[in-house]
């Protein structure tokens, strides 16, 4: 019986290889990581419900709501009335939204003159007004290697 000793695994990768890739993965990852967009959310009226917290690169995708990135926090372990979040990303143009959804439903809800029931804000901009702003109010240009702070002021009608 001839055993024949190979360094490949399945599928023919070889160990080497393997390992090659797994050391790209984490450089890059450690690269992406070291470029934070840290979010400020200030002006939180309560502890009930989520934030929904969306990233958005374009004046079409914000109009469309088609976020880059987007997550929810749960508002119940926040004590204070504000709230950060750390989020990796790469060089480019952006602007942040966050609705505070107290009901939970994942969206905006209006009362019958068409006023939001419910907080919102964006990157850098305290919204004055009724209309929805434009993307370049509030969009931000985010520079490779560096650490960036937006503040997001909560505005309740």
């Amino acid at each position: 019986m001839h055993f024949k000793y190979s360094i490949r695994g399945e599928g023919g990768l070889s160990v080497a290889r393997y390992l090659l890739c797994l050391v790209a993965g984490f450089v890059y990852c450690s690269w992406v990581s070291s470029q934070t967009l840290e979010v400020c959310v200030k002006n939180i009226r309560n502890n009930k419900g989520q934030l929904c917290v969306a990233l958005f690169k374009c004046e079409d995708d914000f109009n469309k709501e088609v976020p880059l990135w987007e997550n929810k926090y749960c508002k119940s372990t926040i004590n204070e009335k504000w709230y950060k979040i750390i989020i990796p990303v790469m060089p480019g143009k952006y602007g942040v939204s966050v609705l505070d959804d107290e009901n939970m439903d994942g969206k905006m809800n209006y009362n019958l003159i068409g006023l939001p029931l419910e907080g919102f804000g964006l990157s850098n901009y305290v919204h004055k007004g009724i209309r929805k702003p434009k993307f370049k109010y509030f969009s931000f240009e985010f520079v490779s290697g560096q650490k960036m702070v937006v503040e997001v002021q909560m505005v309740y009608f």
